[in-house]
């Protein structure tokens, strides 16, 4: 017999962050969230996203009083508005290998959304696009990358036996990055550089503050613009953007960052690439405090040996001038000349035509599929 408790105490909250610590054994492809981040969500007092959204979180135990699994659901708001469609998001499902488990959790799920008058259970989602997202359905034997996400393989058929079928599909891939900058990259940069008067805003030995503070609003501002037609994305809050910020303050380096802005210093396009936390991350158990913070130390001081493509945008007026180009040609060969060999792509919409066309052009092995799920009740 399962029991099916809501969060609501400290003890609870704990427990919810710590299961996927004692699910996926330390030399698992797993890789944890930041705890604290995870343990602040689950109170409506520091959930950073609770100004447009509203939360429950659940916790499975089995007839010993043993916590076998946890999942989330979301009410978006902001998406709401975006789209007009009234939907329930599961988020950071995770379980033992047992059908019952899932069957509670998720009638749990769909519960909440009976009671806050919406019939459609979508996900896993996040709070925005830039929170986890997605059941991998494909690649469980890789590596999950920081803005990956990794579960066994029977979540799949076990929630299909409930009834959740395929909403869309994200692919990711390696691509293989080759010991120079392909010419049709440099040639299109130097083309559109002289026809729109587009120029990089950021050198090699700028600081990361300094970055930050110059166009941290400008580069959320394009954020939302060039993503706001995807999936499940909201527009960035404040609260949202001063964690990304501070998180970003730690990890990322100038040479990694790129910005274009036209001949008025506008910016109308930006990419970003992330040094690999995810092995930091596993060691650490996603616990930065009292000794967790030693694994990241290295990030700070040596080239990487692995990246993965964090975010890419152009603003809707240079989305068909090659402004991708610039941002191509800058972040290419800083990686070249730091001795990367592969670059994880991360997630994209299987039907983002634009942004699959331009990964297409790499030399590349597509290797994680992962799927959103949904329900009608």
């Amino acid at each position: 017999m399962i029991e099916i408790k809501r969060v609501a105490t400290a003890c609870q909250r704990r427990a919810f962050a710590n299961f996927p610590l004692k699910l996926y054994p330390k030399d698992s492809h797993y890789a944890p969230l930041f705890y604290a981040d995870e343990k602040a969500l689950l109170s409506e007092k520091t959930n950073i996203y609770a100004d447009y959204t509203k939360s429950a979180f659940f916790l499975a135990y089995d007839e010993k009083g043993k916590v076998v699994g946890r999942v989330g659901a979301i009410v978006n708001y902001a998406d709401i508005e975006k789209t007009g469609v009234k939907s329930v998001r599961f988020t950071r499902l995770d379980a033992v290998d047992d059908p019952a488990v899932f069957a509670a959790l998720m009638g749990a799920v769909e519960d909440f959304a009976r009671g806050e008058g919406i019939d459609v259970v979508h996900g896993p989602l996040g709070y925005n696009d830039m929170d986890k997202e997605g059941l991998l359905v494909e690649g469980y034997e890789y590596d999950e990358t920081y803005g990956g996400v990794y579960n066994y393989p029977y979540y799949l058929p076990y929630l299909e036996a409930l009834g959740y079928a395929k909403e869309f599909d994200w692919t990711e891939r390696i691509l293989f990055v080759g010991d120079r900058v392909d010419e049709r990259y440099v040639r299109m940069a130097e083309i559109v550089k002289k026809r729109y008067g587009l120029t990089e805003l950021i050198s090699n030995d700028m600081k990361t503050g300094e970055i930050i503070d110059n166009f941290a609003d400008k580069i959320f501002a394009l954020l939302d613009e060039a993503y706001r037609k995807l999936h499940g994305t909201v527009p960035f809050t404040e609260k949202a953007k001063a964690s990304m910020i501070a998180g970003l303050r730690i990890i990322v380096k100038a040479r990694y960052i790129s910005c274009i802005a036209d001949k008025d210093g506008n910016l109308v396009a930006f990419g970003l690439l992330l040094p690999a936390i995810w092995h930091a991350l596993r060691k650490s158990r996603g616990k930065l405090f009292p000794i967790g913070i030693f694994h990241f130390l290295p990030l700070l001081f040596k080239k990487p040996t692995e990246m993965e493509m964090a975010l890419i945008g152009v603003t809707d007026e240079y989305r068909n001038s090659g402004a991708y180009a610039l941002i191509i040609a800058r972040l290419w060969q800083n990686i070249i000349d730091d001795g990367i060999k592969e670059l994880e792509s991360n997630a994209n919409l299987e039907d983002n035509v634009e942004i699959n066309n331009l990964l297409g052009k790499f030399p590349q092995k597509q290797h994680k599929r992962r799927r959103c799920l949904i329900k009608h009740l």
